[in-house]
């Protein structure tokens, strides 16, 4: 394997960076699809997604150790796992199939649209074990392949959707096409870079088998997150809660990456060397961009789900409730990383069951799929004992998801701070909270807070001036209040003339 030296801002900023075009590009593909599919089909689209994701889940057997094993120099890891998930992929297709028979029969319609998303099914788990790959051994080759999908996906899209007006189909090939080449991308960088060579051990693949009760807990944690549409769907048996939730899930996206921004390069450098200054930074990157994440979230809630479809504003109240989850997820992302990366129960590459039962990577997930699970068993009683509306419904789900991530975060920080010990960044968490609040009553007294986006090309270039006009808030905020925000400016723009000569004459003038 190239040895990769992996560098927690440089990777981490990039990942932020990418998010922001990903989060707009993500909303262009939303606002198309839902604007031109029924609310049953764009319900139907919600139990694709969740379907196609829940094939990603039983990859977690072998991508953990993969991972694991290629940071810390293992040649044959990434070979075996790619082998491993092209054998995989053949009892996916079965699997989705019967679920799809299911949910047809569920809600009554949709098997043709069901099996025309089996490519998508299947691209998914390769696209994911890829992006893995990439995440210990360039975190900002994965930023850069999530631009060539979202891009790929917004612009087919509208060709196939809005324009040819293909419907669900359409979204569907978009989809399908947008995955493929990013994965095609990501192949072709890890083999340029050495990283992915053509080897395979059956010994090795045998030694992660043996120890899947570790990252078993992980597939178990991804199917239940990538189920809980389908599962709403069953236990209200109705899609439009789905609908609601899709709407409301605008918001946990965009949370969850901005976490997920740094988590490759927090989880890359611990696993060679635990460093708590790596944490500490981690978690100023992700407070410095949730902030403004949450406040827009909160505040803008009616016209973004206007911006959905206007008959979506009902489940505006939604989104704020969803940002919260998302916010709290976020955190339990980047400590459970920590947690797992410093761990070194498994660095001499045996894999002891008595060791690893005892250690971390055992201990986090099982707090997480505890709390989980109690969230799932909390919505779905309390759905099939105190039945109601949609909209109710999907509250119902989003306030358990909420406790369960609020009682996972207080485990996760006393481990940390026993295992990994480190200062959380109060002053810097202060200081992006009013830059927040500033956010915030900007848009309530611009009045953007209300403004229902009935005829997309007209009002949602108004509501996009707003949204810039609340980041330029946010940011100069930001400046204000923290430090550490003008040192991180600093070191980019110190950063930018090392490597534009334009910008490196323009600072030396200024000097002069």
């Amino acid at each position: 394997m190239v040895s990769q030296r992996v560098r927690l801002r440089y990777s981490t900023i990039v990942n932020y960076a990418s998010l922001v075009y990903r989060v707009a590009v993500a909303l262009g593909f939303a606002v198309i699809v839902a604007r031109r599919l029924s609310v049953a089909e764009f319900g139907l689209w919600g139990i694709i997604l969740s379907l196609a994701a829940m094939l990603v889940a039983p990859t977690r057997l072998w991508v953990f150790w993969s991972q694991r094993f290629h940071a810390r120099g293992w040649r044959e890891a990434a070979g075996t796992g790619l082998g491993v998930t092209l054998i995989y992929l053949a009892p996916a297709a079965l699997l989705y199939l019967l679920a799809s028979v299911v949910e047809d029969r569920v809600i009554g319609w949709g098997f043709q649209y069901l099996v025309l998303a089996l490519p998508i099914a299947l691209l998914q788990p390769l696209y994911a074990y890829l992006s893995s790959v990439v995440a210990v051994t360039k975190p900002e080759l994965g930023a850069y392949a999530s631009i060539i999908n979202d891009t790929l996906k917004l612009a087919v899209a509208y060709i196939l959707v809005a324009i040819f007006k293909m419907g669900l189909s359409g979204a569907i090939a978009a989809l399908s096409l947008s995955i493929l080449t990013a994965a095609l991308y990501l192949t072709a960088s890890l083999v340029k870079l050495g990283a992915l060579t053509p080897s395979f051990s059956l010994s090795l693949a045998k030694k992660w088998f043996r120890a899947a009760y570790i990252p078993s807990l992980l597939l178990l944690i991804n199917l239940l997150r990538s189920s809980l549409r389908a599962a709403v769907s069953l236990a209200t048996g109705s899609e439009v809660p789905v609908a609601y939730l899709n709407v409301g899930f605008s918001a946990e996206a965009p949370l969850l990456q901005a976490s997920r921004a740094s988590v490759p390069a927090l989880y890359a450098r611990s696993l060679r060397k635990k460093r708590s200054e790596d944490l500490e930074e981690t978690l100023r990157l992700y407070l410095l961009f949730a902030g403004f994440l949450l406040a827009t979230f909160a505040s803008l809630s009616i016209p973004i789900a206007s911006l959905y479809n206007p008959q979506y504003i009902v489940a505006h109240v939604v989104i704020p409730l969803v940002a919260v989850y998302a916010l709290l997820s976020g955190f339990s992302n980047i400590y459970s990383m920590a947690l797992s990366g410093a761990e070194e129960a498994d660095a001499s590459g045996k894999l002891s069951r008595e060791t690893l039962l005892s250690s971390m990577l055992f201990k986090v997930p099982l707090a997480r799929l505890a709390t989980l699970s109690s969230s799932y068993l909390i919505f779905i009683a309390l759905l099939m004992l105190f039945p109601g509306g949609p909209l109710e419904e999907a509250l119902i789900v989003v306030a358990s998801l909420a406790a369960g991530s609020a009682a996972l975060i207080a485990y996760l920080w006393f481990r940390a701070r026993t295992f990994f010990p480190h200062n959380f960044p109060l002053r810097e968490a202060l200081a992006f909270t009013a830059s927040a609040l500033l956010a915030a009553a900007y848009y309530v007294a611009s009045g953007a807070a209300n403004l229902e986006v009935v005829s997309f090309w007209r009002q949602a270039p108004l509501l996009l001036a707003h949204l810039l006009a609340g980041l330029a808030v946010y940011a100069a905020a930001a400046y204000t209040f923290s430090p550490w925000t003008r040192k991180l400016v600093r070191d980019a723009i110190s950063y930018l003339g090392k490597t534009m000569p334009l910008i490196n004459v323009i600072r030396k003038e200024r000097i002069r």
